[in-house]
Protein backbone atom coordinates (compact mmCIF):
# COMPACT_ATOMS: atom_id res chain seq x y z
CA UNK A 1 0.00 0.00 0.00
CA UNK A 2 1.06 3.61 -0.53
CA UNK A 3 1.26 5.99 2.43
CA UNK A 4 1.77 9.75 2.38
CA UNK A 5 4.52 11.18 4.58
CA UNK A 6 2.97 13.87 6.76
CA UNK A 7 5.92 16.27 6.44
CA UNK A 8 7.35 15.76 2.94
CA UNK A 9 3.94 15.04 1.34
CA UNK A 10 5.64 12.27 -0.66
CA UNK A 11 4.14 8.84 -1.32
CA UNK A 12 6.02 5.78 -0.12
CA UNK A 13 5.13 2.15 -0.86
CA UNK A 14 5.10 -0.49 1.90
CA UNK A 15 4.55 -4.24 2.12
CA UNK A 16 4.55 -4.11 5.93
CA UNK A 17 3.35 -0.58 6.64
CA UNK A 18 4.34 1.40 9.75
CA UNK A 19 1.78 2.96 12.05
CA UNK A 20 -0.46 5.35 10.16
CA UNK A 21 -3.57 7.52 10.44
CA UNK A 22 -6.33 7.22 7.85
CA UNK A 23 -8.82 9.75 6.48
CA UNK A 24 -12.54 9.33 5.82
CA UNK A 25 -14.26 12.12 3.91
CA UNK A 26 -16.53 13.07 1.02
CA UNK A 27 -15.06 13.50 -2.46
CA UNK A 28 -15.43 17.04 -3.78
CA UNK A 29 -14.20 19.12 -6.71
CA UNK A 30 -10.49 19.16 -7.58
CA UNK A 31 -9.38 16.31 -5.38
CA UNK A 32 -5.63 15.70 -5.45
CA UNK A 33 -5.13 12.35 -7.15
CA UNK A 34 -2.26 9.86 -7.22
CA UNK A 35 -0.96 11.46 -10.41
CA UNK A 36 -1.15 14.99 -8.92
CA UNK A 37 0.36 14.69 -5.45
CA UNK A 38 4.02 14.99 -6.52
CA UNK A 39 3.42 17.85 -8.95
CA UNK A 40 3.64 21.52 -8.15
CA UNK A 41 0.09 22.29 -9.28
CA UNK A 42 -1.30 20.05 -6.53
CA UNK A 43 -0.91 22.83 -3.95
CA UNK A 44 -3.29 25.01 -5.95
CA UNK A 45 -6.06 22.41 -6.10
CA UNK A 46 -9.09 22.73 -3.81
CA UNK A 47 -8.53 19.30 -2.28
CA UNK A 48 -5.00 20.08 -1.10
CA UNK A 49 -6.19 21.94 2.01
CA UNK A 50 -7.89 18.76 3.20
CA UNK A 51 -4.63 16.81 2.79
CA UNK A 52 -2.72 19.46 4.73
CA UNK A 53 -5.29 19.41 7.51
CA UNK A 54 -5.11 15.63 7.78
CA UNK A 55 -1.30 15.60 7.83
CA UNK A 56 -1.18 18.35 10.46
CA UNK A 57 -3.59 16.46 12.73
CA UNK A 58 -1.59 13.22 12.26
CA UNK A 59 1.70 14.96 13.13
CA UNK A 60 0.04 16.43 16.21
CA UNK A 61 -0.94 12.88 17.23
CA UNK A 62 2.58 11.57 16.61
CA UNK A 63 2.12 9.78 13.25
CA UNK A 64 4.52 10.14 10.33
CA UNK A 65 2.23 8.64 7.70
CA UNK A 66 -1.37 8.96 6.56
CA UNK A 67 -3.51 7.10 4.05
CA UNK A 68 -5.93 9.16 1.97
CA UNK A 69 -7.91 7.42 -0.76
CA UNK A 70 -7.75 10.31 -3.22
CA UNK A 71 -3.95 10.35 -3.56
CA UNK A 72 -2.85 6.95 -2.25
CA UNK A 73 -4.64 4.79 -4.86
CA UNK A 74 -3.47 4.73 -8.48
CA UNK A 75 -6.90 4.60 -10.11
CA UNK A 76 -5.30 4.41 -13.57
CA UNK A 77 -4.18 0.89 -12.65
CA UNK A 78 -7.07 -1.60 -12.61
CA UNK A 79 -4.97 -3.99 -10.51
CA UNK A 80 -4.18 -1.33 -7.92
CA UNK A 81 -7.81 -0.23 -7.79
CA UNK A 82 -9.08 -3.81 -7.36
CA UNK A 83 -6.52 -4.45 -4.60
CA UNK A 84 -7.52 -1.27 -2.80
CA UNK A 85 -11.25 -2.02 -2.94
CA UNK A 86 -10.75 -5.56 -1.65
CA UNK A 87 -8.34 -4.37 1.06
CA UNK A 88 -10.15 -1.18 2.08
CA UNK A 89 -11.84 -2.55 5.18
CA UNK A 90 -8.58 -4.07 6.44
CA UNK A 91 -6.70 -0.83 5.85
CA UNK A 92 -9.22 1.13 7.93
CA UNK A 93 -9.27 -1.61 10.55
CA UNK A 94 -5.46 -1.68 10.84
CA UNK A 95 -5.03 2.09 11.08
CA UNK A 96 -4.07 3.46 14.49
CA UNK A 97 -6.66 6.20 14.18
CA UNK A 98 -9.25 7.37 11.64
CA UNK A 99 -10.08 11.03 11.09
CA UNK A 100 -13.55 11.75 9.71
CA UNK A 101 -13.50 15.15 8.04
CA UNK A 102 -16.99 16.67 7.64
CA UNK A 103 -16.66 19.63 5.30
CA UNK A 104 -20.41 20.33 5.50
CA UNK A 105 -20.35 20.82 9.29
CA UNK A 106 -19.22 24.30 10.30
CA UNK A 107 -19.85 24.02 14.04
CA UNK A 108 -18.20 21.56 16.41
CA UNK A 109 -20.74 22.24 19.16
CA UNK A 110 -22.70 19.53 20.93
CA UNK A 111 -24.02 17.21 18.21
CA UNK A 112 -27.62 16.08 18.43
CA UNK A 113 -30.26 14.42 16.26
CA UNK A 114 -31.20 17.64 14.42
CA UNK A 115 -27.69 19.10 14.26
CA UNK A 116 -25.62 19.74 11.15
CA UNK A 117 -23.45 16.84 12.28
CA UNK A 118 -26.35 14.39 12.19
CA UNK A 119 -27.44 15.69 8.78
CA UNK A 120 -23.99 15.50 7.19
CA UNK A 121 -23.81 13.88 3.76
CA UNK A 122 -21.08 11.63 5.13
CA UNK A 123 -23.77 9.46 6.76
CA UNK A 124 -25.58 8.89 3.45
CA UNK A 125 -22.68 7.50 1.42
CA UNK A 126 -21.96 3.85 0.73
CA UNK A 127 -18.23 3.67 1.43
CA UNK A 128 -18.44 5.53 4.74
CA UNK A 129 -20.35 2.65 6.38
CA UNK A 130 -17.26 0.45 6.53
CA UNK A 131 -15.14 3.48 7.32
CA UNK A 132 -17.30 4.01 10.41
CA UNK A 133 -17.29 0.36 11.53
CA UNK A 134 -13.75 -0.80 10.76
CA UNK A 135 -11.48 1.53 12.79
CA UNK A 136 -11.01 0.90 16.51
CA UNK A 137 -10.23 4.56 17.15
CA UNK A 138 -12.17 7.19 15.19
CA UNK A 139 -12.63 10.95 15.67
CA UNK A 140 -14.93 13.41 13.88
CA UNK A 141 -13.79 16.89 12.80
CA UNK A 142 -15.71 19.86 11.42
CA UNK A 143 -14.80 21.89 8.33
CA UNK A 144 -12.11 23.80 10.27
CA UNK A 145 -10.53 20.63 11.69
CA UNK A 146 -11.96 21.19 15.16
CA UNK A 147 -12.74 17.95 16.98
CA UNK A 148 -16.44 17.10 17.41
CA UNK A 149 -16.11 13.84 19.30
CA UNK A 150 -15.05 10.21 19.07
CA UNK A 151 -16.91 7.13 17.86
CA UNK A 152 -17.12 5.88 21.45
CA UNK A 153 -18.37 9.14 22.95
CA UNK A 154 -21.00 9.57 20.21
CA UNK A 155 -21.98 5.90 19.91
CA UNK A 156 -25.61 6.43 20.91
CA UNK A 157 -26.18 9.25 18.43
CA UNK A 158 -24.27 7.44 15.69
CA UNK A 159 -26.42 4.36 16.21
CA UNK A 160 -29.63 6.39 15.84
CA UNK A 161 -28.32 8.02 12.66
CA UNK A 162 -26.92 4.91 10.97
CA UNK A 163 -28.98 2.05 12.56
CA UNK A 164 -25.66 0.33 13.36
CA UNK A 165 -25.84 -1.15 16.87
CA UNK A 166 -23.76 0.68 19.47
CA UNK A 167 -22.00 -2.60 20.40
CA UNK A 168 -20.50 -2.71 16.92
CA UNK A 169 -19.25 0.86 17.24
CA UNK A 170 -17.81 0.54 20.75
CA UNK A 171 -16.47 -3.05 20.47
CA UNK A 172 -18.19 -4.00 23.74
CA UNK A 173 -18.17 -7.69 22.78
CA UNK A 174 -15.15 -7.59 20.54
CA UNK A 175 -12.58 -9.50 22.59
CA UNK A 176 -9.56 -10.42 20.49
CA UNK A 177 -11.48 -10.26 17.22
CA UNK A 178 -12.10 -6.68 16.20
CA UNK A 179 -15.24 -7.67 14.31
CA UNK A 180 -16.58 -10.22 16.78
CA UNK A 181 -19.56 -8.07 17.72
CA UNK A 182 -20.54 -7.73 14.06
CA UNK A 183 -20.11 -11.35 13.03
CA UNK A 184 -21.46 -13.09 16.11
CA UNK A 185 -24.34 -10.85 17.08
CA UNK A 186 -25.83 -9.55 13.85
CA UNK A 187 -27.37 -11.41 10.94
CA UNK A 188 -26.74 -10.93 7.24
CA UNK A 189 -30.10 -9.16 6.96
CA UNK A 190 -29.27 -6.76 9.79
CA UNK A 191 -25.91 -5.84 8.29
CA UNK A 192 -27.53 -5.36 4.89
CA UNK A 193 -30.08 -3.03 6.50
CA UNK A 194 -27.26 -0.70 7.58
CA UNK A 195 -26.49 -0.13 3.88
CA UNK A 196 -30.10 0.51 2.82
CA UNK A 197 -30.62 4.04 1.52
CA UNK A 198 -26.93 4.81 1.11
CA UNK A 199 -25.64 6.15 -2.19
CA UNK A 200 -22.49 5.77 -4.26
CA UNK A 201 -21.30 7.61 -7.34
CA UNK A 202 -20.73 4.37 -9.26
CA UNK A 203 -23.65 1.94 -8.97
CA UNK A 204 -21.47 -1.15 -8.52
CA UNK A 205 -19.89 0.39 -5.43
CA UNK A 206 -23.07 -0.20 -3.45
CA UNK A 207 -22.06 -3.87 -3.49
CA UNK A 208 -18.27 -3.46 -3.48
CA UNK A 209 -18.40 -1.21 -0.40
CA UNK A 210 -20.00 -4.07 1.59
CA UNK A 211 -17.34 -6.71 0.98
CA UNK A 212 -15.47 -5.88 4.18
CA UNK A 213 -18.66 -5.84 6.26
CA UNK A 214 -19.17 -9.51 5.32
CA UNK A 215 -15.47 -10.41 5.10
CA UNK A 216 -15.66 -11.59 1.49
CA UNK A 217 -13.63 -10.80 -1.61
CA UNK A 218 -14.59 -10.77 -5.28
CA UNK A 219 -13.38 -9.33 -8.59
CA UNK A 220 -14.14 -5.68 -9.29
CA UNK A 221 -15.94 -5.31 -12.62
CA UNK A 222 -17.05 -1.75 -13.26
CA UNK A 223 -19.71 -1.70 -15.94
CA UNK A 224 -21.50 -4.85 -14.76
CA UNK A 225 -24.21 -2.79 -13.06
CA UNK A 226 -25.48 -2.64 -9.49
CA UNK A 227 -27.80 -5.64 -9.69
CA UNK A 228 -25.17 -8.04 -11.00
CA UNK A 229 -22.56 -6.80 -8.51
CA UNK A 230 -24.99 -7.18 -5.62
CA UNK A 231 -25.98 -10.65 -6.83
CA UNK A 232 -22.31 -11.71 -6.85
CA UNK A 233 -21.90 -10.30 -3.35
CA UNK A 234 -24.76 -12.47 -2.09
CA UNK A 235 -23.22 -15.54 -3.72
CA UNK A 236 -19.91 -14.87 -1.96
CA UNK A 237 -21.67 -14.47 1.39
CA UNK A 238 -23.48 -17.78 0.87
CA UNK A 239 -20.20 -19.63 0.32
CA UNK A 240 -19.19 -19.19 3.95
CA UNK A 241 -22.52 -18.74 5.76
CA UNK A 242 -25.64 -20.78 6.61
CA UNK A 243 -27.49 -17.61 7.60
CA UNK A 244 -30.89 -17.78 5.86
CA UNK A 245 -31.70 -14.18 6.75
CA UNK A 246 -30.03 -13.38 3.43
CA UNK A 247 -33.44 -14.35 1.95
CA UNK A 248 -35.40 -12.26 4.51
CA UNK A 249 -35.84 -9.19 2.35
CA UNK A 250 -38.84 -7.28 1.03
CA UNK A 251 -39.15 -5.01 -1.98
CA UNK A 252 -40.29 -1.62 -0.64
CA UNK A 253 -41.87 -0.60 -3.95
CA UNK A 254 -43.38 -3.89 -5.10
CA UNK A 255 -46.95 -3.45 -3.82
CA UNK A 256 -49.12 -6.55 -3.62
CA UNK A 257 -48.25 -8.05 -6.99
CA UNK A 258 -48.36 -11.81 -7.54
CA UNK A 259 -45.71 -11.79 -10.26
CA UNK A 260 -42.92 -14.26 -9.54
CA UNK A 261 -39.38 -13.29 -8.65
CA UNK A 262 -36.17 -15.11 -7.78
CA UNK A 263 -34.82 -15.75 -4.27
CA UNK A 264 -32.16 -13.03 -4.25
CA UNK A 265 -32.58 -9.34 -3.46
CA UNK A 266 -31.84 -6.95 -6.31
CA UNK A 267 -30.59 -4.06 -4.15
CA UNK A 268 -29.42 -3.42 -0.57
CA UNK A 269 -32.53 -1.26 -0.07
CA UNK A 270 -34.62 -4.45 -0.06
CA UNK A 271 -33.26 -5.08 3.46
CA UNK A 272 -34.39 -1.70 4.81
CA UNK A 273 -37.07 -3.30 7.00
CA UNK A 274 -34.97 -6.32 8.03
CA UNK A 275 -32.79 -4.65 10.63
CA UNK A 276 -34.40 -6.63 13.45
CA UNK A 277 -34.18 -10.05 11.75
CA UNK A 278 -31.90 -12.42 13.67
CA UNK A 279 -30.29 -15.62 12.51
CA UNK A 280 -31.31 -18.70 14.52
CA UNK A 281 -28.12 -20.56 15.56
CA UNK A 282 -27.80 -23.94 13.84
CA UNK A 283 -28.04 -26.04 17.01
CA UNK A 284 -31.20 -24.22 18.13
CA UNK A 285 -32.77 -24.56 14.68
CA UNK A 286 -32.12 -28.33 14.57
CA UNK A 287 -33.47 -28.82 18.09
CA UNK A 288 -36.58 -26.74 17.41
CA UNK A 289 -37.25 -28.55 14.13
CA UNK A 290 -37.15 -31.94 15.82
CA UNK A 291 -39.66 -30.87 18.47
CA UNK A 292 -42.16 -28.75 16.52
CA UNK A 293 -41.82 -29.56 12.81
CA UNK A 294 -41.09 -33.27 12.59
CA UNK A 295 -38.41 -35.94 12.41
CA UNK A 296 -37.03 -34.69 9.09
CA UNK A 297 -34.43 -32.15 10.13
CA UNK A 298 -33.91 -29.38 7.56
CA UNK A 299 -30.47 -29.44 5.98
CA UNK A 300 -28.52 -26.33 6.79
CA UNK A 301 -26.64 -26.07 3.50
CA UNK A 302 -28.02 -24.36 0.43
CA UNK A 303 -26.49 -23.49 -2.92
CA UNK A 304 -27.05 -21.20 -5.86
CA UNK A 305 -27.53 -22.78 -9.28
CA UNK A 306 -27.49 -21.37 -12.79
CA UNK A 307 -31.16 -20.37 -12.49
CA UNK A 308 -31.94 -20.04 -8.79
CA UNK A 309 -31.43 -21.72 -5.42
CA UNK A 310 -31.46 -25.30 -4.10
CA UNK A 311 -32.51 -25.29 -0.45
CA UNK A 312 -34.16 -27.45 2.21
CA UNK A 313 -37.09 -25.60 3.83
CA UNK A 314 -40.25 -26.34 5.84
CA UNK A 315 -43.31 -25.52 3.70
CA UNK A 316 -46.96 -25.04 4.63
CA UNK A 317 -49.67 -24.57 1.98
CA UNK A 318 -51.94 -21.57 2.18
CA UNK A 319 -55.50 -22.65 2.86
CA UNK A 320 -57.05 -20.89 -0.11
CA UNK A 321 -54.30 -21.50 -2.67
CA UNK A 322 -53.02 -25.05 -3.09
CA UNK A 323 -50.06 -23.93 -5.24
CA UNK A 324 -49.00 -21.18 -2.83
CA UNK A 325 -46.95 -21.86 0.28
CA UNK A 326 -45.26 -20.21 3.22
CA UNK A 327 -41.59 -21.20 3.52
CA UNK A 328 -40.14 -21.05 7.03
CA UNK A 329 -36.63 -19.55 7.25
CA UNK A 330 -34.23 -20.24 10.10
CA UNK A 331 -34.43 -16.63 11.30
CA UNK A 332 -36.68 -14.68 13.62
CA UNK A 333 -37.80 -11.29 14.87
CA UNK A 334 -37.85 -10.27 18.52
CA UNK A 335 -41.33 -8.95 19.40
CA UNK A 336 -40.67 -8.58 23.15
CA UNK A 337 -38.21 -9.71 25.78
CA UNK A 338 -37.76 -13.44 25.30
CA UNK A 339 -40.53 -13.66 22.68
CA UNK A 340 -39.78 -14.23 19.00
CA UNK A 341 -41.70 -14.76 15.77
CA UNK A 342 -40.17 -16.83 13.00
CA UNK A 343 -39.79 -15.25 9.57
CA UNK A 344 -41.02 -16.73 6.31
CA UNK A 345 -41.51 -15.91 2.65
CA UNK A 346 -44.29 -16.77 0.23
CA UNK A 347 -43.62 -19.17 -2.63
CA UNK A 348 -45.67 -20.38 -5.58
CA UNK A 349 -45.17 -23.64 -7.41
CA UNK A 350 -44.01 -22.67 -10.89
CA UNK A 351 -44.08 -26.14 -12.50
CA UNK A 352 -46.98 -28.54 -11.91
CA UNK A 353 -46.16 -31.65 -9.85
CA UNK A 354 -42.57 -30.53 -9.29
CA UNK A 355 -40.67 -29.06 -6.36
CA UNK A 356 -39.89 -25.93 -8.32
CA UNK A 357 -41.05 -22.60 -6.90
CA UNK A 358 -40.76 -18.85 -7.30
CA UNK A 359 -41.16 -16.14 -4.72
CA UNK A 360 -44.33 -14.04 -4.68
CA UNK A 361 -45.66 -11.17 -2.55
CA UNK A 362 -42.13 -9.80 -2.40
CA UNK A 363 -43.29 -6.64 -0.63
CA UNK A 364 -43.65 -8.40 2.71
CA UNK A 365 -42.19 -10.98 5.07
CA UNK A 366 -44.37 -13.45 6.96
CA UNK A 367 -44.25 -13.47 10.76
CA UNK A 368 -44.97 -17.01 11.94
CA UNK A 369 -46.10 -17.86 15.46
CA UNK A 370 -47.62 -21.32 14.91
CA UNK A 371 -45.29 -23.75 13.13
CA UNK A 372 -47.83 -26.58 12.89
CA UNK A 373 -48.49 -27.95 9.41
CA UNK A 374 -44.99 -27.38 8.03
CA UNK A 375 -43.25 -30.21 6.19
CA UNK A 376 -39.59 -30.17 5.26
CA UNK A 377 -38.90 -30.39 1.53
CA UNK A 378 -35.89 -30.13 -0.74
CA UNK A 379 -36.95 -27.48 -3.25
CA UNK A 380 -35.64 -25.25 -5.99
CA UNK A 381 -36.51 -21.55 -5.96
CA UNK A 382 -36.03 -20.38 -9.51
CA UNK A 383 -35.98 -17.17 -11.39
CA UNK A 384 -39.47 -16.94 -12.95
CA UNK A 385 -40.11 -19.00 -16.07
CA UNK A 386 -41.59 -17.35 -19.10
CA UNK A 387 -45.08 -18.73 -19.43
CA UNK A 388 -45.73 -20.49 -22.71
CA UNK A 389 -48.97 -20.27 -24.62
CA UNK A 390 -50.68 -22.25 -27.36
CA UNK A 391 -52.89 -19.36 -28.38
CA UNK A 392 -50.43 -17.70 -30.68
CA UNK A 393 -47.38 -15.45 -30.72
CA UNK A 394 -47.24 -12.30 -28.60
CA UNK A 395 -46.16 -8.82 -29.51
CA UNK A 396 -45.40 -6.27 -26.76
CA UNK A 397 -46.02 -2.56 -26.61
CA UNK A 398 -43.96 -1.02 -23.82
CA UNK A 399 -43.59 2.36 -22.19
CA UNK A 400 -40.82 3.15 -19.74
CA UNK A 401 -40.90 6.07 -17.31
CA UNK A 402 -37.83 7.26 -15.42
CA UNK A 403 -39.15 9.04 -12.33
CA UNK A 404 -36.65 11.41 -10.74
CA UNK A 405 -37.15 13.05 -7.34
CA UNK A 406 -35.62 16.50 -6.96
CA UNK A 407 -35.53 18.26 -3.59
CA UNK A 408 -37.93 15.72 -2.13
CA UNK A 409 -35.73 14.36 0.67
CA UNK A 410 -34.25 17.80 1.35
CA UNK A 411 -37.74 19.11 2.18
CA UNK A 412 -38.55 16.22 4.48
CA UNK A 413 -40.62 14.04 2.15
CA UNK A 414 -40.15 10.32 1.53
CA UNK A 415 -42.12 7.68 -0.36
CA UNK A 416 -44.17 5.65 2.14
CA UNK A 417 -46.38 3.70 -0.26
CA UNK A 418 -46.49 2.64 -3.89
CA UNK A 419 -49.21 0.99 -5.91
CA UNK A 420 -48.69 -0.38 -9.41
CA UNK A 421 -50.78 -1.95 -12.13
CA UNK A 422 -50.30 -5.72 -12.59
CA UNK A 423 -48.64 -5.23 -15.96
CA UNK A 424 -45.93 -2.92 -14.55
CA UNK A 425 -42.40 -3.55 -13.39
CA UNK A 426 -41.11 -1.05 -10.82
CA UNK A 427 -37.43 -0.79 -9.94
CA UNK A 428 -35.71 1.60 -7.55
CA UNK A 429 -32.37 3.28 -8.26
CA UNK A 430 -31.24 5.24 -5.19
CA UNK A 431 -34.20 7.58 -4.54
CA UNK A 432 -35.49 7.38 -8.12
CA UNK A 433 -37.75 4.87 -9.89
CA UNK A 434 -37.93 3.16 -13.25
CA UNK A 435 -41.47 2.15 -14.22
CA UNK A 436 -42.05 -0.11 -17.21
CA UNK A 437 -45.47 -1.12 -18.57
CA UNK A 438 -45.83 -4.08 -20.92
CA UNK A 439 -48.99 -4.66 -22.95
CA UNK A 440 -49.01 -8.15 -24.50
CA UNK A 441 -51.71 -9.00 -27.01
CA UNK A 442 -52.28 -11.78 -29.53
CA UNK A 443 -51.20 -11.29 -33.12
CA UNK A 444 -54.01 -13.43 -34.48
CA UNK A 445 -56.62 -11.16 -32.89
CA UNK A 446 -55.34 -8.13 -34.76
CA UNK A 447 -55.91 -6.92 -38.27
CA UNK A 448 -53.07 -6.03 -40.59
CA UNK A 449 -53.29 -2.31 -39.90
CA UNK A 450 -53.84 -2.54 -36.13
CA UNK A 451 -50.29 -1.70 -35.07
CA UNK A 452 -51.39 1.86 -34.35
CA UNK A 453 -52.11 2.68 -30.71
CA UNK A 454 -55.81 3.44 -31.30
CA UNK A 455 -56.41 -0.23 -32.23
CA UNK A 456 -54.85 -1.62 -29.04
CA UNK A 457 -57.32 -3.60 -26.92
CA UNK A 458 -58.18 -1.81 -23.68
CA UNK A 459 -57.90 -3.45 -20.29
CA UNK A 460 -58.46 -2.42 -16.67
CA UNK A 461 -54.87 -1.23 -16.24
CA UNK A 462 -54.30 0.09 -19.75
CA UNK A 463 -54.09 3.69 -18.52
CA UNK A 464 -53.17 3.80 -14.84
CA UNK A 465 -49.57 2.75 -14.13
CA UNK A 466 -48.67 3.68 -10.57
CA UNK A 467 -49.28 5.94 -7.59
CA UNK A 468 -46.57 7.17 -5.21
CA UNK A 469 -47.48 8.54 -1.78
CA UNK A 470 -45.02 11.09 -0.35
CA UNK A 471 -45.14 11.88 3.38
CA UNK A 472 -43.44 14.45 5.60
CA UNK A 473 -42.84 13.14 9.12
CA UNK A 474 -42.46 16.66 10.54
CA UNK A 475 -45.47 18.42 9.03
CA UNK A 476 -47.54 15.21 8.66
CA UNK A 477 -48.46 16.39 5.16
CA UNK A 478 -48.57 14.07 2.21
CA UNK A 479 -49.31 14.15 -1.48
CA UNK A 480 -49.83 11.50 -4.14
CA UNK A 481 -48.34 11.48 -7.62
CA UNK A 482 -50.31 9.29 -10.02
CA UNK A 483 -48.85 8.45 -13.44
CA UNK A 484 -50.19 6.55 -16.40
CA UNK A 485 -50.33 6.23 -20.18
CA UNK A 486 -53.16 7.11 -22.52
CA UNK A 487 -53.28 4.54 -25.33
CA UNK A 488 -55.12 6.83 -27.73
CA UNK A 489 -54.03 8.59 -30.92
CA UNK A 490 -51.35 11.14 -30.04
CA UNK A 491 -51.54 10.00 -26.42
CA UNK A 492 -48.71 9.37 -24.03
CA UNK A 493 -47.82 9.55 -20.35
CA UNK A 494 -50.01 11.61 -18.04
CA UNK A 495 -49.68 12.53 -14.39
CA UNK A 496 -51.61 14.09 -11.51
CA UNK A 497 -50.76 15.41 -8.04
CA UNK A 498 -53.44 15.22 -5.34
CA UNK A 499 -53.66 15.15 -1.55
CA UNK A 500 -54.89 11.57 -1.83
CA UNK A 501 -55.09 9.00 -4.61
CA UNK A 502 -57.97 9.84 -6.99
CA UNK A 503 -60.68 7.24 -7.43
CA UNK A 504 -60.34 5.01 -10.49
CA UNK A 505 -63.32 6.61 -12.19
CA UNK A 506 -61.75 10.04 -11.72
CA UNK A 507 -58.37 9.23 -13.24
CA UNK A 508 -57.91 11.36 -16.32
CA UNK A 509 -57.40 9.65 -19.65
CA UNK A 510 -56.13 12.90 -21.16
CA UNK A 511 -52.44 13.55 -21.55
CA UNK A 512 -51.15 16.13 -19.03
CA UNK A 513 -47.55 17.24 -19.40
CA UNK A 514 -47.24 19.37 -16.26
CA UNK A 515 -49.06 19.77 -12.95
CA UNK A 516 -48.44 21.35 -9.55
CA UNK A 517 -49.76 21.24 -6.00
CA UNK A 518 -49.35 23.74 -3.16
CA UNK A 519 -47.95 22.47 0.13
CA UNK A 520 -47.79 24.01 3.58
CA UNK A 521 -45.27 26.66 4.71
CA UNK A 522 -44.82 28.15 1.26
CA UNK A 523 -43.73 24.95 -0.43
CA UNK A 524 -44.92 23.59 -3.74
CA UNK A 525 -44.53 20.28 -5.55
CA UNK A 526 -44.48 20.14 -9.33
CA UNK A 527 -44.29 17.25 -11.76
CA UNK A 528 -43.57 17.28 -15.47
CA UNK A 529 -43.18 14.62 -18.12
CA UNK A 530 -41.20 14.77 -21.34
CA UNK A 531 -40.14 12.43 -24.09
CA UNK A 532 -36.84 10.95 -23.04
CA UNK A 533 -36.22 8.16 -25.53
CA UNK A 534 -35.30 7.39 -29.10
CA UNK A 535 -38.78 6.64 -30.45
CA UNK A 536 -40.13 9.40 -32.67
CA UNK A 537 -43.80 10.30 -32.79
CA UNK A 538 -44.05 9.06 -36.35
CA UNK A 539 -43.05 5.50 -35.45
CA UNK A 540 -45.63 2.81 -34.91
CA UNK A 541 -46.20 2.73 -31.17
CA UNK A 542 -46.84 -1.03 -30.98
CA UNK A 543 -43.36 -1.96 -32.11
CA UNK A 544 -41.44 0.75 -30.31
CA UNK A 545 -40.22 1.03 -26.75
CA UNK A 546 -41.19 4.56 -25.72
CA UNK A 547 -39.09 6.17 -23.01
CA UNK A 548 -40.12 9.20 -20.99
CA UNK A 549 -38.78 11.03 -17.94
CA UNK A 550 -40.91 12.35 -15.11
CA UNK A 551 -39.44 14.97 -12.76
CA UNK A 552 -41.06 15.39 -9.34
CA UNK A 553 -39.72 18.52 -7.64
CA UNK A 554 -40.44 20.05 -4.24
CA UNK A 555 -39.69 23.75 -3.88
CA UNK A 556 -39.44 25.68 -0.62
CA UNK A 557 -39.79 29.29 0.49
CA UNK A 558 -41.53 30.45 -2.66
Amino acid sequence: MHLLHTTSKKLEEFVNPPEYAILSHRWREEEVLFSDIHREHAKGMKGYAKIEGCCEQARRDGYHYVWIDTCCIDKNSSAALAEAINSMFAWYEDAQVCYVYLDDVADNGDPETESAFAKSEWFTRGWTLQELIAPTSLFFFDSRWREIGSKNSLAGLLSSITRVHADVLTRVKAGSDKLMATRASFSVATRMSWAAGRKTTRPEDRAYSLMGIFKVHMPVIYGEGEKKAFFRLQLEIMRTSHDQSIFAWSNPVAGGQKSGIGPFALYPNYFAKSGDVEDVPSDQWVRYSQIFIGPNIPRLDFAATNDGLDINLPLRPLVHESDEFIALLSCRRRVSDGDYHFVGIRLRRSVANAERYERIDEHTLEEIVDTQGFKVKQIHISHPLLSGTSQGSFLSTSTSLFIQNVGVEEHGFSVINTETAPSCDLQMHDSNFVLQMRRPYLLRTLTQDCKCSNHLPRSVDSSWLASFTYHNLTTKEQFVVTVGVSWVPDGGPWLRITSEKPASDQVSQVKIDWTSYWLKAGKKVTASVKNGGHASAGKKRSIMFDRYSVNITVYGDL
